[in-house]
């Protein structure tokens, strides 16, 4: 376990969390709820700026995200990041099929973050005991899937204001359907720094800031602390060439 993570005091029980909905167990069934909870190792908070897991590492373990952001990404062979994806509240982080002994990505705390652990062979006995929960993880999968193939045709076909019109729209979306926007769905947080939007975009901090500058100026959008304020949602998406409302 990295040595990062600490055991939540006050743990949140699995038949009422809050964010099941869109977590990996929203599909067992009522009666089974204490047996996925009995295969929980604990409740871990881990700090901003700390890895979860890195690339390569042994996987031993996987995460239900329950509160926080997290920046999943490759690393490249001069430091360098990719970003693949945000992870977000109900997101299911660090899963390997059997047969897999060894992480493909990082995750790396955005924020404060809090997470439920499991132990992949425990989750693998799981899998083979409730169908509808192979299923699910089969549909989780094919979506992050998607939505790294999205990313990769963005980096080679998209401009760089495209490319981070596409991200925050996609973020916009994914908060919307979660209900966690601002009163009249116009301000979302944004605690990613110019640096992982860059990561995300596969651009340099400065392409990155003069893009987001410009931006503001045409009137989409303005970047405080913390939070972003959308100002005009269809130039967005249109720049964005965003499409898919209902993404999770």
């Amino acid at each position: 376990m990295p040595k990062s993570l600490e055991s939540r005091p006050d743990k949140q029980r699995c038949a009422s969390c809050p964010v099941r909905e869109r977590a990996l167990f929203q599909v067992v069934p009522e009666e089974y709820i204490n047996d996925a909870e009995s295969n929980r190792t604990d409740q871990y908070t881990l700090p901003a700026r700390r890895h979860l897991y890195e690339e390569g590492a042994p996987a031993n373990m996987a995460y239900t995200l329950f509160d926080g952001w997290m920046l999943l990404y490759r690393a490249h062979s001069d430091g360098g990041r990719q970003g693949l994806r945000i992870a977000l509240p109900g997101d299911f982080l660090g899963y390997m099929p059997p047969g897999e002994t060894s992480l493909h990505h990082s995750a790396l705390a955005i924020t404060d973050s809090i997470l439920c652990g499991f132990k992949q062979d425990d989750l693998h006995r799981m899998l083979d005991t409730h169908a509808g929960l192979a299923s699910h993880v089969t549909r989780i999968q094919a979506r992050y899937m998607a939505s790294c193939q999205s990313a990769m045709l963005g980096l080679g076909r998209k401009s760089a204001e495209q490319r981070i019109a596409y991200l925050i729209a996609e973020l916009y979306y994914r908060l919307h359907n979660r209900q966690q926007l601002g009163a009249d769905d116009s301000i979302m947080p944004f605690p990613i720094t110019q640096e992982m939007l860059g990561d995300m975009t596969g651009l340099t901090p400065v392409h990155t800031n003069r893009v987001i500058r410009k931006l503001r100026e045409d009137g989409i959008f303005t970047a405080e602390r913390h939070r972003l304020v959308i100002h005009d949602l269809p130039r967005l998406l249109e720049i964005g060439e965003f499409t898919n409302l209902n993404v999770e």
